[in-house]
């Protein structure tokens, strides 16, 4: 999918995008928008009300996402804040913030992460990357034109053994080769081969989030 209609699929779905990021943003940058935009499908499936905010309180009235890699905390940047009705409990989906792994304390990049709310907010007062006990679910995105290599797949299992391997998925637009597919199998977490926007993949990556939303909810 080119940039033309990686913009369409991301306006259709949750409005106008910043001319200025509309106009600087890769195809990879805009791949990964329309990845929240499935994290959002999935908090409204699993009983959400999203707003997309860059202080957390108000609308955003153009929205722009980072292009590389940040602090949580820094820069004046849209996300998705998730309420959902009979709890407190709330969620946020943001793209690319450090994620610090709970056990080693290395900070890792989430090209998307779906937070909770306390271990976000955690973050921006302490001026600390948010801990992986607080991820609900991480997603590695790989906008290439041919399946990912087996070196990107060991790096994306280390990841995942990092921040929690039934969090994270590997998600890239591409066919997936024979060896790769069967190295994520063997592992928790898992891949989603062409995925698009409206594909089939996007339905099961979107599902999958849904129950994990609806599990983190669901716990006391």
């Amino acid at each position: 999918m080119n940039k033309p209609s990686l913009v369409q699929a991301i306006e259709q779905a949750i409005g106008a995008l910043q001319p200025v990021y509309r106009n600087n943003a890769d195809e990879s940058d805009l791949y990964e928008a329309s990845l929240l935009v499935v994290c959002l499908a999935a908090a409204r499936a699993a009983g959400g009300t999203t707003l997309l905010t860059e202080d957390g309180s108000n609308p955003a009235t153009a929205l722009r996402f980072r292009r590389s890699p940040g602090n949580l905390w820094s820069g004046n940047f849209t996300h998705v804040l998730v309420s959902f009705p009979g709890t407190q409990k709330k969620l946020e989906i943001h793209l690319g913030v450090f994620v610090a792994a709970t056990t080693s304390k290395v900070a890792h990049e989430c090209d998307v992460a779906v937070l909770d709310h306390q271990e976000a907010e955690r973050s921006r007062r302490a001026m600390v990357h948010p801990r992986s006990k607080g991820l609900v679910a991480a997603i590695e995105a790989k906008h290439y034109g041919t399946s990912p290599g087996l070196g990107i797949g060991r790096g994306f299992l280390g990841l995942a053994q990092e921040l929690g391997g039934k969090k994270c998925s590997l998600v890239f637009p591409s066919q997936s080769s024979t060896t790769l597919g069967a190295l994520i199998a063997k592992k928790d977490s898992e891949a989603y081969p062409q995925l698009l926007p409206g594909t089939t993949a996007a339905d099961r990556l979107r599902a999958k989030l849904d129950q994990a939303i609806r599990n983190w909810k669901d716990r006391l």
